[in-house]
């Protein structure tokens, strides 16, 4: 029994020395875990904030191009109703289906800002199908230039990208186009 009680210590020392180890690792294990999550999950949010904004920008191009033939907005590359609309149509539609991802993947402030910026291009929408608005074209274009914007700094946030100082450098061209030519 005392050769047990002079091993006691050392034996102790072991367990003690195996714990700590295994709560070490399993730590070190739980974090390395998380960051890999943390990456796949901004990578996927990325994703889906690019394929949602190109999506929304594909449905902004085909309502300026039917402005335009409809004598609102001065663009040369104009497009007809009649072959507008049905682009219009599906172009929605992929918006509304990119949007799933987002509502998924996002967060708060990024689908809030989502929201608001095809919210502000259902404007252009009803332009595009001949319907009135409030406001001026111009008003509408600076709306969907002002929550472009908002959108691109929130997503950019939360992925953890550098939004920068310049808030003009996410203005829509085309909106300022249109108030240069408006003042003129």
């Amino acid at each position: 029994m005392q050769s047990f009680l002079q091993q006691l210590p050392a034996l102790v020392g072991v367990l003690v020395g195996a714990l700590a180890t295994f709560a070490v690792t399993s730590a070190a294990e739980r974090a390395r875990w998380r960051r890999a999550q943390a990456v796949r999950w901004d990578d996927r949010r990325l994703s889906a904030y690019a394929e949602y904004a190109h999506a929304v920008k594909k449905v902004i191009s085909l309502c300026v191009r039917i402005a335009a033939h409809r004598g609102v907005h001065p663009y040369n590359d104009r497009l007809s109703p009649e072959e507008g609309m049905p682009a219009l149509v599906a172009a929605e539609e992929e918006r509304t289906m990119k949007w799933e991802a987002v509502l998924l993947l996002g967060t708060d402030r990024t689908v809030v800002a989502a929201r608001a910026w095809h919210n502000s291009v259902f404007r252009l929408q009803r332009v595009a199908e001949g319907e009135p608005i409030e406001g001026t074209w111009a008003d509408a274009l600076d709306a969907v230039s002002r929550t472009r914007r908002e959108f691109y700094e929130v997503a950019k946030q939360d992925i953890g990208i550098a939004v920068g100082d310049a808030p003009e450098s996410y203005e829509w061209q085309l909106a300022r186009l249109t108030r240069l030519q408006d003042a003129s």
